[in-house]
């Protein structure tokens, strides 16, 4: 059985796996350890301008969504999915999807006017993903990066 739950700051060590879980299968190289990642994720746990939703499988981590919220300078608020992880094992069996509903349902209830997500440009899988949840609009992101 598959439970929703919003991670807190005591789920940081889990929060924290199931990031670097999805770094290694990115290929993303991550400047900082396991003991700042710690520390960096126990601060946005105890944030309300983030959300950590963890789904359990029989009580055991099978994955984690993570969305920011922001206000715009008209005071919109806006979102942001900055990440979804779903263990490699236990992919295919909607928990994904129960992941991305339940985002979108708390973007809902902040009266979010916008929610996005970015995909690399040549992962039409994932792009596809979206779209079944109805993420219609498709936008060009420029973005800088002085760390090459």
């Amino acid at each position: 059985m598959i439970e929703l739950v919003r991670a807190g700051v005591k789920d940081h060590g889990i929060v924290t796996a199931l990031i670097l879980y999805l770094a290694r299968h990115q290929e993303l190289e991550l400047e900082a350890d396991r003991d700042k990642w710690d520390r960096i994720v126990a601060k946005l746990l105890d944030s309300d301008g983030w959300l950590f939703l963890l789904a359990l499988e029989d009580s055991e981590p099978a994955g984690l969504a993570v969305a920011n919220w922001f206000l715009t300078l008209d005071a919109r608020e806006h979102g942001r999915l900055m990440a979804l992880v779903v263990e490699e094992e236990r992919r295919r069996r909607g928990i994904g999807g129960r992941l991305i509903k339940d985002v979108l349902a708390s973007a809902r209830r902040r009266d979010c006017c916008e929610f996005e997500v970015c995909v690399r440009p040549d992962n039409e899988e994932i792009a596809a993903f979206y779209r079944r949840f109805g993420y219609t609009r498709e936008q060009r992101l420029f973005t800088w990066s002085w760390n090459d």
